[in-house]
């Protein structure tokens, strides 16, 4: 018996399960390096630290990002649905930010402009930023899924439970780092719990998109809808049991 959590994501599938271990596994293995740096020294190289910019683990969400963009727009192409595209370009614009560090610059751009003080200027300006982009980018996604399939209407829904689990550990978690000191053990927790979160997600939006796109995976509303029970046989009860002809019970 699969869970619904399995189901909707396409993890029966054996390549998408494979993939997503071997995702989760080097997001998992950058963590315990970063933890493993930042307590024991070991490894002493600086590029495991997730605050570094064009680090290891940087470089590696880039990399599922770029992933979880193309998929989408091969999906979007393959299968001529308005509303992948509109999840391409989020992806697409999710990448732009973290490898141009659009979010920390226009950030003081918005503190400066809204005199807001320090040390809450930079998250502030920070979540008013991507609320704005986040707002431009789900709109297109919203007019996309108006005219989608039921099925990949099914598949935005997962989607965007995902990109809400993202931006817990993008704009919450870091909103929350923001006001914490660059020191001591707590910044190294939320480091990890921040950026260690948002590779482990992206690692899963991945795998969902490329069961979608390779191993014939669609979601439906019946398995996404609430308190219903995934592919389970129902087993008759004595009553049923019971009720056999005549001619057997002689």
């Amino acid at each position: 018996m699969h869970t619904r959590a399995v189901e909707a994501l396409g993890l029966h599938h054996r390549p998408a399960a494979g993939l997503l271990g071997m995702l989760v596994t080097v997001a998992l293995g950058l963590n315990l390096l970063f933890l493993t740096h930042s307590f024991l020294g070991v490894p002493e190289h600086e590029g495991f630290r997730f605050e570094k910019e064009r680090g290891i683990p940087a470089v590696v969400g880039f990399v599922y990002t770029a992933w979880a963009a193309g998929l989408a727009a091969y999906l979007a192409v393959t299968h001529r649905q308005a509303v992948l595209a509109g999840w391409s370009a989020l992806f697409a614009v999710l990448l732009a930010d973290d490898f141009l560090m659009l979010h920390e610059r226009m950030a003081k751009v918005v503190a400066a402009a809204v005199d807001v003080p320090h040390p809450y200027g930079q998250p502030v300006g920070e979540i008013v930023w991507l609320a704005f982009t986040g707002s431009v980018l789900l709109a297109a996604i919203a007019v996309g899924y108006r005219f989608a399939t039921p099925e990949w209407r099914a598949a935005s829904r997962v989607l965007l439970v995902l990109l809400a689990l993202l931006v817990l550990c993008g704009v919450g978690l870091d909103a929350v780092h923001g006001f914490t000191t660059n020191q001591g053990p707590w910044h190294v927790v939320m480091s990890s719990l921040e950026d260690g979160g948002e590779v482990l997600l992206l690692g899963v939006v991945v795998t969902f998109l490329y069961a979608l796109a390779f191993c014939g995976h669609r979601s439906t509303p019946e398995t996404l809808a609430s308190g219903r029970r995934t592919r389970s046989r129902r087993v008759p009860g004595r009553r049923a049991l019971s009720r056999r002809p005549r001619h057997l019970t002689r």
